[in-house]
């Protein structure tokens, strides 16, 4: 009799024994999955220009963005793809349509009710062309060769009308408070999509002109309209 508890209790033992080893292993597992979904790179930009003969970078950085771990360089593209959830990236790991969740522009009903394809289009097409027109908050002209754009006016106004190339003291004022000391500086995530949005807007724009002492027209804002 003594024997057969013995027996019973060694079983129930075994029994506890591969219940919490269970029980510990899938704890493992939900954590490992929990890690693979953290967000450690954000999205950034940077006001200069790329190796491709872009004005400005594109891409996602890993750590603090005054010394960040580790820089990974997009395309335009490649960088919307990421950012609007339809490309997968460490910098969006819940793939979230990130152009919508900080509101940078609506998607026009008309898009909405042809489909997932053609809103990915819009959304493609619109954030490019409001990535690609922020040459003009640093530039009065466009700085390079190129027939469809050299007519084309920037919005920053030196006060040394020959330097083309930089905006006025008060201008700069305005980038700092998206955190743009230095053209070379790393643009934090939440002050590059706020920046995307606020661009767009005409008011602003007027505010970022008129701060250097000049009144002149803007072009027709590309960032504004469906290309």
């Amino acid at each position: 009799m003594k024997r057969y508890i013995r027996f019973i209790m060694f079983l129930a033992l075994q029994f506890n024994f591969i219940i919490g080893f269970s029980q510990i292993n899938n704890a493992f597992g939900q954590e490992e999955e929990e890690e693979e979904t953290e967000k450690e790179y954000i999205f950034s930009i940077r006001l200069i220009p790329n190796q491709s003969g872009g004005l400005i970078q594109c891409l996602i950085l890993k750590g603090d963005i005054k010394k960040p771990e580790k820089i990974l360089l997009l395309t335009t593209n490649s960088w919307v793809m990421q950012a609007t959830g339809y490309e997968s990236s460490k910098a969006n790991p819940k793939t979230e349509n990130l152009i919508q969740k900080y509101k940078i522009f609506e998607i026009p009903e008309e898009v909405t009710k042809t489909g997932e394809k053609e809103i990915l289009f819009y959304s493609l097409k619109k954030t490019e062309a409001i990535l690609n027109n922020l040459w003009r908050l640093k530039y009065s002209e466009y700085p390079y060769y190129n027939p469809e754009k050299n007519n084309d006016k920037g919005w920053a106004r030196h006060s040394d009308l020959n330097i083309t190339w930089l905006p006025s003291e008060a201008q700069m004022r305005i980038l700092n408070e998206y955190g743009i000391e230095n053209f070379g500086d790393f643009i934090s995530e939440e002050n590059t999509f706020r920046l995307l949005r606020d661009v767009r807007d005409k008011d602003w724009q007027t505010r970022y002109i008129q701060s250097a002492g000049v009144s002149f027209q803007t072009n027709e804002d590309s960032t504004s309209n469906h290309p």
